[in-house]
């Protein structure tokens, strides 16, 4: 994993700021852009972590959750430029209350 690459999936105005930073960038203008992307990178290998934007992740569920079943890449949702939609919080928020019994961060 040493070697493994960012990658940042979604829309172009939030992912290539982030080219500057070392991370991938793979700017998507649809959710059937976005399916193919992420089905590629997670078939490849080369990304231990694949961030996609909350506003495109929404829209990819299915996908995401199918990723969810492997241990490598990690697929992580993240807000947009547009602020976020907490729901990669929420997310995070019911694997905690699943491992821990209880809800540690109280998501509204």
């Amino acid at each position: 994993m040493l070697n493994k690459q960012l990658a940042l999936v979604g829309e172009k105005a939030t992912v290539v700021a982030f080219e500057g930073l070392g991370v991938d960038a793979f700017p998507v203008e649809s959710a059937d852009d976005a399916r193919k992307v992420i089905a590629r990178l997670i078939r490849k290998k080369e990304h231990a972590v694949i961030f996609v934007t909350e506003d495109v992740g929404k829209e990819i569920g299915d996908i995401i959750a199918e990723s969810s079943k492997q241990y490598e890449p990690s697929v992580v949702l993240v807000p947009s430029s547009a602020g976020s939609q907490k729901i990669g919080l929420r997310k995070l928020s019911q694997v905690l209350k699943r491992a821990l019994g209880t809800d540690i961060l109280k998501i509204e």
